[in-house]
């Protein structure tokens, strides 16, 4: 199912804990197959319980005293072959940015926000992860206005190495 491959490698941020995350999902529904062939929307129960997850794992993870190592090396895709050099470095220096700004946000934040950019409505949001409509819509808010402030932090910080880098 690529849409929950998807969701997941939006939330885990790499391709392995993607697949851990999709893995230990099915797993899951395996063991509830009569509670599944009952839902109207077998997607979204799905769904619900791939976000569960990992928001469990996350937790698990935040309490460990072994930290994860940073795997932001796979998240710099190439791009297509028809830009110029200059332009594939921007595209890739921009997306390692994001996606640098994206691993700092909290895991409930990138959660709500991957769901989001899936193309979920807000009733679905609501439905896959149990929250009120209202303090959903508040915790994407802060989500957003938190990934734009870590955004704009990253680029004031590397702005003093890019014009050093120019005036060489």
């Amino acid at each position: 199912m690529a849409v929950l491959f998807r969701a997941a490698y939006r939330l885990a941020g790499n391709r392995s804990d993607a697949e851990d995350l999709v893995q230990d999902t099915f797993a899951r529904a395996c063991e509830r197959l009569d509670e599944i062939a009952g839902c109207e929307r077998p997607d979204q129960w799905l769904l619900r319980v791939l976000y569960h997850r990992f928001i469990d794992t996350a937790r698990r993870r935040r309490r460990s005293p072994v930290g994860a190592l940073d795997d932001s090396a796979e998240s710099a895709a190439l791009a297509s072959q028809d830009p110029g050099p200059e332009q594939l470095a921007e595209r890739a220096e921009s997306e390692v940015a994001f996606h640098r700004a994206w691993l700092r946000l909290e895991t409930d934040q990138r959660a709500l926000l991957s769901l989001r950019a899936e193309g979920y409505g807000m009733a679905e949001i609501e439905a896959i992860t149990g929250i009120g409509r209202e303090v959903l819509g508040a915790r994407l808010h802060r989500a957003r206005r938190s990934l734009r402030r870590h955004l704009e932090e990253d680029a004031i910080r590397d702005a003093p190495a890019a014009i050093i880098g120019s005036q060489r």
